[in-house]
């Protein structure tokens, strides 16, 4: 069987994680003028950024190194991974932990013209209730880390409002759910069709959708944070293209698949990496919906013992490290135990099927790209030694894959774990990874805790949570992966992840000199 490395996936939507093929062209392309120029950085990407136009909120975690140029958040990504205010110049709590306040900078203006005031930020949160966006899910009614209440007391102070306590809740509006669109694009929406309308460090020039996305450094921008003029975004879903790319100098900095970096390290590009991208079988239907059978727990956990992890790595994850965990080895939540308490045992496995009614197996279906194809044909094998047999479909089609959501138990993707209760609340909980709008108290009252949790008592609470997904099923973690760049070490200082994320900050790619 052939090597296997994975897309990295944050609180996005589905097509970020299956999208195979390039959307219609628009604008004209990027020129070798600016290719060529020392202040022009040009970064191989792992995907269309904006397959479906250039609001952010439609997207997640994984888009955000392209987003971050043209956009602002409430709060950003620190270095540590940490949220810091970025629109907010300072917030607090109540008491009770229920209400949440926002001071506003002052001065910022977007690309429309418009200005930030309390009212713009109300309007942007106050489009939570629009399915289609995404990184909005967790906030909306009936979502774990719901907002009921968005209102603007004076022109700078934003005050959020809660069902149930939220303690931390800045780490939900760092990164992309946190960011604000200007106030014609709130009005027309239809305007983020044409370009981005936002208050980042650079406003986009050209675009050829799918192949080339050249954005230039607004007037006043600060030089020393983002010292090129010109960046230019290359998508190239293909990834020995995309090395190859790097390999040649077409790209200064590229995000290179785990099983290219010895290749691109053994031709002089250098590398920086970073652990944090959890390789999962996300269970989308806990209800039975689609398989009677997935409505039982038993039958879930009795898939996770099935699973050599180690085989697992070895034969189609190299470069990656087995793990039972949803949260990965970095993260405070992480529980070694789990490793143990779910590692491979075909006899459990088979027993826990029995207790669930189903002692001669089962059959299911799952929709595969070509790129999980390898991965999921290892797992078949795996899954047929206790009975059960999942029946693989290899599609091209988008279309397909979207499909598959709701209408089969199981999918198999890679989720980037930057932030442990914004992914859980924004995609296993309050996202596309439960189609069919599943409640556990289990997992709803460990998410509580967690979001709830500060100081001391954060580390325990994160524990607990990610030993209720793994215990009520909701995923099968198989591998935790290292992301890695790829660049120029002639020309490019070695770039910052933040904390566990899979992307490094933007303001991180500085020049040597």
């Amino acid at each position: 069987m052939t090597g296997f490395t994975f897309k990295r996936l944050g609180v996005s939507t589905l097509a970020l994680a299956v999208a195979t093929v390039s959307l219609a062209a628009c604008g004209s392309s990027t020129n070798s003028a600016d290719r060529s120029s020392s202040t022009t950085l040009t970064i191989g990407y792992d995907s269309d950024p904006a397959p479906q136009g250039y609001d952010p909120l439609l997207y997640g975690g994984g888009q955000r190194l392209f987003y971050e140029s043209a956009y602002q958040s409430l709060f950003a990504e620190g270095a540590d991974g940490q949220p810091v205010p970025e629109l907010v110049s300072s917030f607090g709590y109540d008491k009770a932990k229920t209400r949440m306040t926002l001071k506003l900078r002052s001065g910022v203006t977007f690309t429309d013209g418009s200005k930030l005031t309390a009212q713009l930020v109300k309007a942007n949160l106050d489009r939570r209730s629009n399915s289609k966006l995404q990184a909005y899910s967790g906030f909306a009614k009936g979502g774990s880390t719901e907002i009921k209440d968005v209102t603007a007391p004076s022109a700078d102070t934003v005050v959020l409002t809660f069902p149930t306590a939220q303690g931390s809740f800045q780490t939900n509006l760092a990164g992309v759910p946190g960011t604000i669109v200007g106030a014609k694009a709130i009005s027309d929406p239809s305007l983020l069709n044409q370009g981005p309308d936002g208050s980042g460090p650079y406003t986009m020039r050209t675009a050829v959708k799918g192949s080339s996305y050249t954005m230039s450094r607004r007037p006043g921008t600060n030089t020393g944070t983002y010292p090129f003029q010109t960046i230019v975004y290359k998508p190239y879903l293909d990834k020995n293209a995309r090395l190859n790319a790097q390999i040649s100098g077409q790209s200064d900095v590229s995000l290179l698949d785990t099983s290219t970096q010895q290749t691109a390290a053994s031709n002089g590009v250098s590398l920086a990496r970073n652990g944090g991208t959890m390789l999962d079988l996300l269970v989308f239907d806990k209800t039975g919906v689609s398989s009677k059978p997935f409505a039982d727990k038993d039958v879930r956990r009795a898939l996770s013992y099935a699973i050599d992890r180690d085989a697992f790595v070895k034969t189609v994850a190299k470069g990656a490290e087995p793990t039972a965990n949803a949260f990965p080895k970095s993260s405070p939540g992480y529980d070694p135990a789990l490793n143990t308490q779910y590692a491979y045992d075909v006899a459990k496995a088979k027993q826990t099927l029995r207790k669930a009614g189903y002692p001669s197996g089962f059959s299911f279906k799952i929709t595969a790209s070509p790129t999980t194809q390898a991965a999921l044909e290892f797992l078949q094998n795996q899954f047929k030694a206790i009975g059960v047999d999942m029946k693989i479909d290899v599609t091209t089609s988008t279309g397909q894959l979207f499909a598959a959501v709701n209408t089969q138990p199981l999918g198999f993707l890679p989720l980037t774990m930057s932030n442990e209760i914004g992914v859980t609340a924004g995609v296993l909980v309050g996202g596309f990874a439960n189609p069919h709008k599943a409640q556990d108290p289990v997992i709803g009252a460990a998410l509580g805790g967690a979001s709830n949790a500060s100081g001391p008592d954060h580390p325990a609470a994160l524990k607990k949570l990610n030993g209720a997904l793994i215990d009520e099923g909701w995923l099968i973690p198989v591998a935790e992966q290292y992301a890695y760049v790829g660049y120029n070490a002639k020309s490019l200082k070695a770039p910052d992840y933040p904390g566990t994320d899979g992307y490094p900050l933007l303001s991180s790619f500085k020049p040597v000199a």
